[in-house]
């Protein structure tokens, strides 16, 4: 029996993820580049393929293009969706949410997949599509970035990241004459103040070597080339509900607020999950967080002008 290429992942799991992939995204999916991306032969593909086909019958499509056998997830049935209308309006706000950042081919996808899920669970063979879809929440943002000329290559630093494969970047910074190029590991897309980044690491000439760990505005690439190298590491998880982007490892800070509005407005929001708050005798506000990015929170105390400034640490 020929050797396994992934010997680390149990045959459930990676029937587990399979089904995932093929669950979360409709599109085709070639026998070839599964089986290179969960490591494993084209055989075990058709094997589980199989088992998924015994659950979900009809729903899994399979076939041929350019010579090469491709499987799907079309349709599924309306008594398979598991949602009721409550759920579906909750879908729709998540939108709302995350409409200001998202480029426009992204949101009508979302808004075509509220609509069709809308139209499963009807009764009628039909929904109102302008009730389903009216915006329940509105924003209003200053500075809003375009992200819609962006998506394609948006959506290559997103494949890449779910195959581990490294990508080399070109990158433009602020007030550079030229572009500097990246050989990069791409991880996780993160929103922060309104603007999405790309959060990895710059490597070697090894594609293996990490030289160092960071982020990269996505409105500030100008061309990705997803490489056939895959990095064999993991990349550091994520704290959403830190303050700022993930730069060095984490310290703490107290920040002084004067009494009046700077103090309320600090006092009123979440800044960190693990922030304190310290009243003074003179009415003053203290915050305390703890936070991976340093130059972030200095240009934010700066904001403040001389309402704010930073404690000395405790002895």
């Amino acid at each position: 029996m020929p050797k396994k290429k992934d010997q680390d992942t149990l045959p459930g799991v990676k029937l587990l993820r399979l089904f995932r992939k093929l669950m979360l995204d409709g599109r085709r999916h070639f026998q070839s580049e599964l089986a290179e991306e969960f490591e494993c032969s084209p055989q075990s593909i058709i094997r589980m393929v199989g088992d998924i086909e015994m659950v979900v019958g009809v729903a899994l499509e399979s076939g041929f293009e350019s010579r090469r056998r491709w499987y799907q997830i079309k349709t599924i049935s309306r008594s398979r969706l598991g949602l009721d209308y409550e759920e579906l309006r909750y879908l729709s706000v998540c939108r709302d949410l995350a409409g200001p950042v998202l480029p426009d081919q992204v949101l009508r996808r979302v808004d075509d997949t509220i609509f069709n899920l809308s139209v499963l669970m009807a009764d009628q063979g039909f929904a109102d599509r302008e009730k389903v879809q009216r915006n329940q929440l509105a924003f209003f943002s200053k500075g809003k970035i375009d992200y819609s000329q962006h998506f394609e290559r948006l959506e290559k630093l997103l494949r890449a990241g779910e195959s581990k494969r490294v990508c080399l970047i070109k990158y433009k910074t602020p007030g550079a004459k030229e572009e500097k190029e990246h050989r990069f590991a791409p991880g996780r897309i993160i929103s922060m103040g309104s603007a999405l980044y790309i959060t990895g690491a710059s490597l070697g000439d090894s594609y293996n070597k990490i030289k160092y760990y960071t982020n990269l505005a996505i409105h500030r690439v100008t061309d990705v080339i997803v490489t056939d190298r895959r990095f064999k590491f993991d990349l550091p998880d994520l704290e959403p509900n830190s303050f700022g982007l993930p730069w060095h490892e984490p310290k703490t800070f107290r920040i002084h607020f004067t009494a009046g509005k700077a103090a309320e407005y600090v006092r009123e929001r979440i800044w960190a999950e693990n922030q304190k708050f310290e009243d003074t005798t003179e009415g003053d506000l203290i915050l305390e967080l703890t936070t991976r990015s340093e130059p972030e929170l200095m240009a934010w105390i700066r904001s403040f002008g001389e309402e704010a400034w930073l404690e000395p640490p405790k002895t």
